[in-house]
């Protein structure tokens, strides 16, 4: 069996919400949330339901570009715009459109490790 590529920023991809397709650029993309078995897709013109599951994005998705913020939340990190670090045990990200997401102590730890020099 063959293994897929990870998708990359420069990777276009087509997304379904079952009766709409887009085709984007993953840059466009700020971050993926969690929603039942599903996943909304934010972009800065809005957000899409798609019909795939944060854990089969998470398996698609590099982690040179993505990051597992927490159980809800894949990140797209060229979105991240500030980084605060709270209780000096998790860190709280800020997207570049103004929403705050907490990764969890897991991936803080995660985050610091790959990320920090």
């Amino acid at each position: 069996m063959e293994t897929e590529e990870k998708l990359t920023l420069d990777d276009n991809v087509l997304l379904s919400d079952g009766n709409d397709y887009r085709l984007v650029k993953l840059r466009d993309v700020r971050f993926f949330e969690t929603y039942g078995n599903y996943s909304k897709t934010y972009f800065s013109d809005g957000k899409l339901l798609i019909y795939r599951s944060l854990n089969y994005l998470d398996e698609r998705l590099s982690g040179r570009c993505f990051f597992r913020a927490n159980r809800q939340q894949i990140l797209n990190l060229s979105h991240i715009r500030n980084v605060e670090l709270l209780d000096n045990s998790f860190f709280r990200v800020e997207m570049s459109c103004g929403k705050k997401i907490d990764l969890s102590r897991r991936r803080s730890k995660e985050f610091k490790g790959e990320f920090c020099i």
